[in-house]
């Protein structure tokens, strides 16, 4: 089996950077791939490698899913993850600024291990970060 990798999806760069700063400062040693729109994330996707035993050689543990994405909307990307069976057990957390019940309840039902809602402070964004570590 290969290398240990986070998917984070996620369009907005200081975000991103947030993201990937806090998932290091918890000490999260996986490699951290970072897609910036649904449609990227689609093409990787699609083009895992595999080897000639038909493994996966880059195992996803996780991943992490902003929901207003360019090109392709997350909760698009949601419905693909848990519609392919290469995917389905991997755990995805969704990370929107959305509060909406109905986008929340609608990210459930398409399968989504834990929707987070990002705070506008820094310190409460930062601390909603650490709790992604559990999936790790």
């Amino acid at each position: 089996m290969g290398s240990k990798k986070i998917l984070l999806i996620e369009d907005d760069p200081d975000h991103a950077e947030l993201i990937i700063d806090v998932l290091r400062t918890e000490n999260v040693k996986k490699e951290i791939i970072l897609l910036k729109d649904g449609l990227e994330a689609l093409d990787y996707l699609q083009k895992i490698d595999i080897d000639g035993n038909g493994e996966i050689r880059s195992q996803i543990d996780m991943v992490i899913l902003d929901l207003n994405l360019p090109k392709v909307k997350g909760m698009d990307v949601l419905k693909f993850l848990k519609n392919d069976s290469r995917y389905s057990s991997i755990p995805v957390v969704i990370l929107s600024t959305s509060a909406d019940h109905d986008t929340i309840e609608t990210a459930y039902k398409n399968g989504v291990n834990s929707y987070i809602t990002k705070p506008i402070s820094y310190e409460g964004f930062v601390e909603k970060i650490r709790t992604l570590s559990i999936y790790c």
